[in-house]
């Protein structure tokens, strides 16, 4: 009878610990370290796509001044950002107040056979 009422109390004392404000701001933290970690893990190979174009077009198109390397930065943000550049800047002749001429066409190219746009997702 006793171990009923010691099991009974740790139950209660768990229930009153675990309901606290400490442990759920403790389990709110952990939650959003968790899914964190878990969004790194599902762009990483996104991430990786956008560097590896990213350098391809500072290697290729060097030298470049820093409102173009941060044009660059802007464009290669996400795939989508990087669609958009193409779509409109690559496959119209809208004017683009960053890169103009010859340059503007190697970063098309660039773009256009980066592994960004050559998957159909």
């Amino acid at each position: 009878m006793v171990r009923f009422f010691v099991i009974t109390a740790e139950i209660i004392l768990l229930v009153i610990v675990l309901r606290s404000s400490f442990a759920q701001y403790l389990f709110e933290d952990i939650q959003h370290s968790i899914s964190d970690w878990l969004v790194e893990i599902a762009t990483l190979p996104e991430r990786e796509k956008l560097e590896e174009l990213r350098s391809q077009i500072y290697s290729q198109l060097s030298p470049l001044k820093p409102y173009q390397q941060t044009y660059v930065q802007q464009i290669t943000v996400d795939i989508l950002a990087v669609k958009r550049f193409h779509a409109m800047y690559c496959e119209t002749d809208d004017i683009n107040p960053n890169f103009s001429g010859t340059k503007r066409a190697h970063l098309c190219l660039i773009v256009k056979q980066s592994s960004i746009m050559q998957d159909k997702h």
